[in-house]
Protein backbone atom coordinates (compact mmCIF):
# COMPACT_ATOMS: atom_id res chain seq x y z
CA UNK A 1 0.00 0.00 0.00
CA UNK A 2 2.87 2.59 0.51
CA UNK A 3 4.26 1.94 -2.78
CA UNK A 4 0.60 2.48 -4.50
CA UNK A 5 0.32 5.46 -2.54
CA UNK A 6 3.65 7.20 -3.30
CA UNK A 7 3.23 6.21 -6.44
CA UNK A 8 0.28 7.81 -6.76
CA UNK A 9 0.99 10.83 -4.90
CA UNK A 10 4.24 11.58 -7.80
CA UNK A 11 1.50 11.45 -10.35
CA UNK A 12 1.01 15.12 -9.29
CA UNK A 13 3.91 15.86 -6.73
CA UNK A 14 2.63 19.53 -6.45
CA UNK A 15 -0.90 18.57 -4.61
CA UNK A 16 -2.01 17.67 -1.29
CA UNK A 17 -4.22 15.24 -0.63
CA UNK A 18 -6.33 14.21 2.65
CA UNK A 19 -6.73 10.06 3.15
CA UNK A 20 -10.14 9.63 1.62
CA UNK A 21 -8.78 10.92 -1.74
CA UNK A 22 -5.62 8.37 -1.65
CA UNK A 23 -8.11 5.58 -0.90
CA UNK A 24 -10.43 6.82 -3.75
CA UNK A 25 -7.71 7.46 -6.36
CA UNK A 26 -5.46 4.11 -5.32
CA UNK A 27 -8.88 1.76 -5.84
CA UNK A 28 -10.04 3.55 -9.41
CA UNK A 29 -6.50 3.27 -10.14
CA UNK A 30 -6.68 -0.35 -9.51
CA UNK A 31 -9.68 -1.00 -11.45
CA UNK A 32 -9.38 1.44 -14.03
CA UNK A 33 -11.68 -0.26 -16.35
CA UNK A 34 -13.95 -0.01 -14.19
CA UNK A 35 -14.00 3.83 -13.99
CA UNK A 36 -13.95 4.05 -17.62
CA UNK A 37 -10.28 4.96 -17.89
CA UNK A 38 -9.10 3.23 -20.95
CA UNK A 39 -6.75 0.86 -18.93
CA UNK A 40 -7.21 -2.54 -17.63
CA UNK A 41 -7.84 -3.08 -14.35
CA UNK A 42 -4.34 -4.35 -12.55
CA UNK A 43 -5.87 -6.10 -9.71
CA UNK A 44 -8.14 -8.08 -12.56
CA UNK A 45 -11.82 -8.68 -12.32
CA UNK A 46 -13.16 -8.85 -8.30
CA UNK A 47 -16.77 -9.09 -7.47
CA UNK A 48 -15.81 -8.33 -4.04
CA UNK A 49 -13.45 -5.90 -4.67
CA UNK A 50 -15.97 -2.46 -3.12
CA UNK A 51 -15.69 -4.47 -0.40
CA UNK A 52 -12.26 -3.31 -0.31
CA UNK A 53 -12.43 0.14 0.63
CA UNK A 54 -13.15 0.14 4.78
CA UNK A 55 -9.94 -1.83 4.46
CA UNK A 56 -8.16 0.16 2.22
CA UNK A 57 -8.83 3.56 4.15
CA UNK A 58 -7.06 1.82 7.22
CA UNK A 59 -3.87 0.44 5.11
CA UNK A 60 -3.72 3.60 3.52
CA UNK A 61 -3.66 5.34 7.02
CA UNK A 62 -0.79 3.09 8.08
CA UNK A 63 0.92 3.30 5.18
CA UNK A 64 0.96 7.31 5.40
CA UNK A 65 1.84 7.22 9.06
CA UNK A 66 5.17 4.84 7.83
CA UNK A 67 6.30 7.08 4.81
CA UNK A 68 6.12 10.51 6.91
CA UNK A 69 8.28 8.50 9.38
CA UNK A 70 10.69 7.80 6.48
CA UNK A 71 10.37 11.14 5.32
CA UNK A 72 9.04 10.36 2.07
CA UNK A 73 5.58 12.17 2.58
CA UNK A 74 5.44 15.49 3.98
CA UNK A 75 2.18 16.79 6.07
CA UNK A 76 0.08 20.18 5.59
CA UNK A 77 -2.23 21.14 7.41
CA UNK A 78 -5.37 23.18 5.68
CA UNK A 79 -8.60 22.48 7.33
CA UNK A 80 -7.42 18.98 8.29
CA UNK A 81 -4.34 16.60 7.75
CA UNK A 82 -2.97 16.38 3.70
CA UNK A 83 0.00 14.55 2.59
CA UNK A 84 2.03 15.14 0.15
CA UNK A 85 5.27 13.27 -1.71
CA UNK A 86 8.74 14.77 -0.97
CA UNK A 87 11.44 15.38 -2.91
CA UNK A 88 12.96 12.30 -1.01
CA UNK A 89 9.98 10.48 -1.63
CA UNK A 90 10.22 11.04 -5.96
CA UNK A 91 13.46 9.98 -5.47
CA UNK A 92 12.50 6.67 -3.86
CA UNK A 93 10.18 6.45 -6.59
CA UNK A 94 12.26 7.66 -9.77
CA UNK A 95 14.12 3.91 -8.83
CA UNK A 96 10.96 1.92 -9.58
CA UNK A 97 11.11 0.32 -12.49
CA UNK A 98 8.90 -2.95 -12.98
CA UNK A 99 6.01 -2.68 -15.48
CA UNK A 100 3.34 -2.96 -12.14
CA UNK A 101 4.80 0.47 -11.03
CA UNK A 102 5.30 1.99 -14.09
CA UNK A 103 1.31 1.03 -15.18
CA UNK A 104 0.04 1.94 -12.06
CA UNK A 105 1.91 5.35 -12.08
CA UNK A 106 0.61 5.77 -15.93
CA UNK A 107 -3.60 5.00 -14.54
CA UNK A 108 -2.86 7.35 -11.66
CA UNK A 109 -2.17 9.87 -13.78
CA UNK A 110 -5.33 9.33 -15.98
CA UNK A 111 -7.50 9.02 -12.37
CA UNK A 112 -5.77 12.45 -10.60
CA UNK A 113 -6.44 14.18 -14.23
CA UNK A 114 -9.93 12.99 -14.61
CA UNK A 115 -11.36 13.56 -11.05
CA UNK A 116 -9.14 16.94 -10.16
CA UNK A 117 -12.42 18.99 -9.99
CA UNK A 118 -14.12 16.81 -7.99
CA UNK A 119 -14.35 16.69 -4.45
CA UNK A 120 -13.44 13.82 -2.25
CA UNK A 121 -16.80 13.18 -1.57
CA UNK A 122 -18.09 13.16 -5.21
CA UNK A 123 -15.12 10.78 -5.98
CA UNK A 124 -16.38 8.95 -3.15
CA UNK A 125 -19.85 9.10 -4.13
CA UNK A 126 -18.63 7.83 -8.09
CA UNK A 127 -17.26 4.87 -6.63
CA UNK A 128 -20.61 3.97 -4.16
CA UNK A 129 -22.48 4.10 -7.70
CA UNK A 130 -20.49 2.08 -9.86
CA UNK A 131 -20.80 -0.11 -6.63
CA UNK A 132 -24.54 -0.13 -6.80
CA UNK A 133 -24.58 -0.63 -10.71
CA UNK A 134 -22.00 -3.70 -10.34
CA UNK A 135 -24.97 -5.24 -7.73
CA UNK A 136 -27.45 -4.87 -9.88
CA UNK A 137 -25.77 -6.11 -12.80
Amino acid sequence: MELRMLLLLSANSKTAYTVDRIVALDFISCYAADFSLPYGNLHGQNNYKYGEISNRRMLVQEAVKASVTKGLVNVVIDRGYLFVISEQGLKYIRKLKDAYASEYKTIAKAAVKKYRKDSDEDILASIQSFSLRSLKG
